[in-house]
């Protein structure tokens, strides 16, 4: 975490007004509004984490029991699991072989009369191929769900990301590009579902003892929002760092036979999270379980697509196999027989190195010499 003095006096403030939730303060409306202006949309509404953020999107657009809802494989499980969470399916889509975000041609051919939204995940700070999946959401009148928790000040042909589909959903998890601790954010144009938004993180509860719909406590704490708006002011300093240090790094390594950097789409201009380098196990005679074995500060990002895991496998989810076996439903959907080749690949080649602005130029030669020495040999 990038935390300093600053944020310990906003959270000291936020103490002795002794307003610590949203309800009574103004701490989380001023990070809601900050945020909002940040990303070029009317609308911000500040929850307790990223999944909150993503179950509360879905819940918002009614989608339920019945409905499929299209998400790459190559992320974290809350992108797949706020789906069940909602008694939806999750339909699993390929990802791009150079960007590793949702392939598009892949989503098309997922499609069916129950689609009702695309979840794309902006990966580590590359944003995914928005301008092609908007034709195809426009095309087939389905919503798409930003997944841009680890790419806050992204920019996709121009506009950032959160604010070219029907709503965006972001993390401030300590690795991402801004914390609250825990938290999360959601952002719209549309002032109806930024409505709905407000009414499900807090009970389906308009006002006192009036309850208009299933909600939750979702709400984000008064101490978050005072943390988040200094945080905010830093984050384009933050990204300048952290884009220095990505780059460093591909400069480095594109003289490096053997490994690769990551790959920057035309339309993207990147706010790095994570650094995804991509190992080629037979021109560095490892792989990835080795490499990364030898390369202790390295990461495994996803070890497997999500459809392999247990979770998939035998779905395991409500009693009585809800959702898959809802009566809505009426089909079966076996995760076994799901195989997608550029995912079930590059999760065999995938690795990935912190870029946060805590990193030295020390730090970073070390990786450097640590990847050299690794394909040398």
């Amino acid at each position: 975490m990038n935390l300093s003095n600053e944020e310990q006096e906003a959270v000291i403030k936020v103490m002795e007004s002794q307003m610590l939730t949203l309800l009574h303060g103004t701490y989380v409306k001023q990070f809601e509004e900050n945020f909002a202006n940040y990303i070029g949309v009317k609308h911000a509404i500040g929850v307790n984490t990223g999944t909150a953020a993503l179950h509360i999107a879905l819940a918002a657009l009614d989608i339920g029991p019945g409905d499929e809802v299209i998400v790459p494989p190559f992320t974290f499980i809350a992108t797949a699991s706020s789906i069940l969470h909602n008694n939806a399916i999750p339909i699993f889509a390929d990802i791009d072989p150079k960007s590793y975000t949702l392939d598009p041609e892949s989503v098309k051919e997922k499609i069916t009369n129950r689609t009702k939204a695309i979840i794309p995940v902006h990966l580590a700070g590359i944003s995914a191929d928005m301008e092609s999946l908007q034709k195809i959401a426009e095309r087939d009148a389905i919503h798409i769900i930003e997944d841009a928790a680890q790419s806050i000040g992204t920019l996709c042909n121009g506009k950032k990301v959160g604010s070219l589909g029907t709503l965006g959903c972001f993390s401030f998890y300590p690795s991402k590009n801004i914390t609250t601790g825990e938290g999360g954010m959601i952002t719209t144009n549309d002032d109806k579902l930024a409505d709905q938004c407000r009414l499900i993180r807090h009970h389906g509860e308009p006002s006192w003892y009036v309850y208009n719909r299933l909600g939750y406590n979702y709400r984000m704490t008064e101490i978050q929002g005072a943390i988040g708006n200094v945080q905010l002011k830093k984050l384009p300093k933050f990204i300048e760092v952290r884009n220095r240090n990505a780059e460093f790094l591909s400069n480095a390594v594109d003289q490096i036979e053997g490994i690769s950097s990551p790959f920057v789409p035309e339309y993207c201009k990147p706010a790095f999270n994570y650094w995804i380098g991509r190992i080629n196990p037979k021109e560095i005679g490892l792989n990835k379980n080795q490499f990364i074995e030898r390369f202790p500060k390295s990461k495994v990002l996803y070890p497997k697509p999500l459809y392999k895991t247990k979770l998939f496998q035998e779905k395991i989810a409500y009693p009585k196999g809800c959702p898959w076996s809802c009566p809505f439903y009426g089909k079966e959907i076996d995760y076994k027989t799901v195989s997608l080749p550029n995912v079930e690949l590059i999760t065999t080649e995938i690795f990935a190195l912190d870029i946060h602005p805590k990193m030295t130029q020390a730090d970073l030669e070390e990786n450097v010499r640590i990847m050299r020495k690794l394909a040398k040999n």
